[in-house]
């Protein structure tokens, strides 16, 4: 698993909004800036324990706005964009690169103990199902 920081986590957090038009507006950032805290908090080192208050009300907005699953644990690079964040499931083994753009009811499963891996500049589409050790490339859209 790749080392969480401070200075990661703010650097990601900065590169998603850059990803949406308005990223005040729209529920994909709030999504993914509630998974940036919660993995922060998780894997950051002592002091990250006090993001317990902000972990838990980003949390409660998340669920207020979207179904979508992104576990602490899964590996997902700065700029993720999800412009339809319904339904949306990932596995929490997933590794995700920078600049992937998700759309709604897309899986990223397991599969006998393998992950799917999303390089960097990839789009998975409404709908899309991947399971299992499979690597969707860079800037492939499925």
């Amino acid at each position: 698993m790749e080392e969480v920081t401070l200075r990661g986590t703010l650097d990601a957090i900065r590169e998603d909004a850059r990803a949406y038009h308005d990223w005040r507006r729209e529920a994909g950032f709030w999504v993914t800036l509630s998974y940036r805290v919660r993995r922060q908090r998780k894997h950051g080192g002592a002091g990250s324990r006090l993001l317990l208050g902000a972990d838990l009300l980003l949390g409660g907005v998340r669920r207020l706005v979207s179904d979508t699953r992104l576990p602490a644990d899964a590996e997902i690079g700065p700029g993720l964009c999800l412009p339809h964040p319904t339904g949306v499931v990932l596995n929490d083994r997933v590794r995700i690169g920078r600049g992937v753009a998700i759309f709604q009811q897309v899986t990223l499963g397991e599969w006998k103990g393998d992950t799917p891996e999303v390089e960097d500049g990839a789009a998975l589409f409404a709908g899309a199902k991947v399971i299992g050790g499979v690597r969707v490339g860079a800037g492939a859209m499925v």
